[in-house]
């Protein structure tokens, strides 16, 4: 399978897409759990208004985060924390309000307020972990991902963070260690494959990225970023018309992709050669999942 030549402002365009979409990777799987339960009984039976006064029950709060109120769920989770200060669970959903409200400087301090209630609250680390790579601070992340796994080292939540840092820091061989372990504990982790055929896209082995995007699309073809990608590696392998069809899907998942638009626009001028089979992507997905089971 050809590698075809593009010139440099096209490479660089293409790369940005596959490589520096924080936006993309905010769809992580579970970058925002929620406890099922309330971690305490609730005291006050009707919904917290922004004028009620009075004790502030956690799920009452929760009930805001979870309807997606999340203003008003970070002024209910502030004031249940002062209420209750020694319960973790109360600053790790201020820290995940906070986030999802668009203050990523507050999550951090929220989460880093309920790691000091308790060092072995992994949730927190980990979303402490992706609040700090939104923030391009990746150094700082790693300890957090890296203490993960020391409580824990069968994470694969874990595992598919350390990929991320590892690749945020310039470190692709311990990326891929990284993603590999993570889809190793799960088979069906579509978020590290994709994250694995970034990381090729990143280093330009198209062909390589071409597996385990594919398998990742088979497990869900919803992800817009996952389209996108796999549109990158198609078109830099020479195959126009699937990568057209790539792109389209990407954006049929998420029209306001913006990134999956451009590249469509540009794909769209060039022309299919007629010499080039077109992709197996099955086959290719097939081929990747019994890789899979070699790296066990």
């Amino acid at each position: 399978m050809r590698t075809l030549p593009l010139i440099p402002c096209v490479i660089t365009a293409i790369a940005l897409a596959a490589c520096g979409d924080k936006r993309a990777e905010s769809g992580d799987a579970n970058a925002a759990e929620v406890p099922a339960v309330s971690p305490e009984p609730s005291s006050v039976s009707t919904p917290t208004t922004p004028a009620s006064t009075g004790p502030v029950s956690f799920q009452d709060a929760k009930s805001a985060y979870t309807g997606k109120h999340y203003d008003e769920a970070v002024r209910l989770f502030t004031a249940y924390t002062s209420q209750k200060p020694d319960n973790v669970w109360g600053y790790y959903m201020l820290g995940l309000s906070s986030w999802k409200a668009g203050d990523r400087d507050q999550a951090v301090s929220a989460f880093r307020q309920a790691i000091e209630k308790d060092s072995t609250h992994v949730k927190s680390r980990l979303n402490l972990s992706r609040v700090l790579l939104e923030q391009g601070k990746a150094q700082e992340a790693l300890p957090e991902v890296e203490a993960t796994l020391r409580f824990d080292s069968t994470s694969n939540e874990g595992h598919r963070l350390l990929g991320r840092v590892k690749d945020e820091l310039g470190d692709p061989t311990g990326a891929v260690e990284a993603f590999k372990r993570a889809i190793v504990l799960d088979p069906r982790d579509a978020w590290s494959m994709n994250n694995l055929g970034r990381v090729a896209i990143g280093q330009q082995n198209f062909v390589e990225a071409l597996g385990p995007i594919a398998r990742a699309i088979e497990i869900d073809s919803s992800v817009a970023a996952f389209q996108n990608n796999l549109g990158i590696a198609l078109e830099r392998t020479g195959h126009i018309s699937q990568a057209v069809s790539a792109y389209r899907a990407a954006l049929a998942s998420d029209s306001s992709y913006q990134k999956a638009s451009v590249n469509l626009a540009r794909v769209e001028k060039l022309k299919q050669d007629t010499t080039i089979a077109p992709a197996d992507l099955s086959g290719l997905a097939r081929t990747f999942a019994e890789q899979v089971k070699t790296w066990r």
